[in-house]
């Protein structure tokens, strides 16, 4: 009986983690092109191969009957493309897809020896979008930590890096536009307090993003508002990765926070913000070995601050509080006439 508990918790754990790293269609980008010969003529039927690098997945299709091929939805990532047809040298080349990219990419194939040859393009990203017209900027995993931002709110930097954008992070207004004119998405879910319409009080943390896009003009018809923050989250792969922070504000800490007006102590503040995320694949000792398969991640952020502020006020004097005014005076020292 216990052997039977035991294989129900282990293949519920493993559809858990399948399901984790299921990607939503909303943030995926695409892969596109020709397949062009050395005259430039077309290649239908070529053997097209989309490999997913970092989980060792791979996407398969083939040229239709005037050499175009595409793959419509694949994650962002680093990816190795390959193209295979009779008689032609193999044709291989690296692709960076950033999050809602539509790459397009030719590749030309050159007549094949008696041996197998590979012709090797490397790097084939395209650095200009000629696909569609959306204005957008993405901001990748790289800038996400190196950037400078006053606490751990993703949309603030959302607001520092988007030109165009102004107003209050919850909700910013898009090149002069009044209202709700921009809208938050995860993943494909909307980020969004119906009662309010600003984001949702705790989106997801700086270190469980992956990559943003912030669509500022032309965004796609499946967004309901002229501009749109399309957040990705990041995933398992084939390679164990993790992280871990604190950090922590005090009254106690620094000379900045010294007074130097008729307050003899600083407010109080103690203000801490600390997590960890952890990614991998699934691995149990001896029964399942989740590599280029199945893949977890998981993120844990917390924030905890206690502070107080110190306010003065006006008071009465103890002859006002008796009916005497005559000490009443305004800014200049002149008396008042009551």
């Amino acid at each position: 009986m216990s052997r039977l508990v035991g294989a129900a918790l282990i293949f519920f754990f493993l559809v858990l983690c399948a399901t984790v790293s299921v990607h939503a269609q909303t943030g995926n980008g695409a892969v596109q092109g020709t397949v062009k010969d050395a005259t430039g003529a077309v290649l239908p039927g070529a053997k097209v191969t989309l490999l997913w690098v970092e989980t060792n997945r791979s996407f398969e299709t083939a040229a239709n009957s005037v050499g175009f091929f595409i793959f419509p939805s694949v994650p962002k990532g680093n990816y190795r493309l390959t193209v295979t047809a009779p008689g032609m040298e193999n044709w291989q080349g690296d692709l960076l897809l950033a999050i809602g990219q539509t790459a397009v990419v030719d590749p030309v194939l050159r007549p094949g020896a008696t041996t197998t040859t590979i012709t090797v393009a490397g790097d084939i990203t395209p650095l200009i979008a000629t696909a569609n017209a959306t204005v957008s900027n993405t901001v990748e995993r790289e800038r996400i930590e190196e950037l400078p931002l006053n606490g751990r709110f993703f949309q603030t930097l959302v607001l520092a890096t988007t030109p165009g954008l102004e107003g209050a992070e919850a909700q910013p207004r898009v090149n002069g536009m009044r209202g709700a004119s921009m809208e938050f998405v995860q993943d494909g879910a909307v980020l969004q307090n119906r009662d309010t319409g600003d984001i949702q009080g705790r989106p997801p943390g700086l270190d469980a993003i992956e990559e943003f896009r912030v669509e500022t003009s032309g965004s796609s018809a499946k967004m309901n508002r002229p501009a749109s923050a399309i957040v990705v989250t990041r995933g398992g792969t084939n390679r164990l990765h993790g992280s871990a922070f604190e950090t922590a504000r005090n009254n106690a800490i620094g000379v900045a926070r010294a007074r130097q007006d008729f307050y003899s102590r600083p407010p109080h503040l103690v203000r801490n913000e600390f997590g960890a995320t952890l990614g991998g694949p699934v691995y149990l000792p001896k029964l399942y070995s989740g590599r280029n398969r199945t893949f977890f991640f998981v993120s844990w952020e917390a924030y905890r601050n206690m502070g107080a502020s110190t306010t003065s006020i006006d008071m009465p004097t103890m002859a006002m509080r008796q009916g005497d005014f005559s000490g009443l005076i305004d800014g200049n020292g002149r008396k008042y006439t009551l």
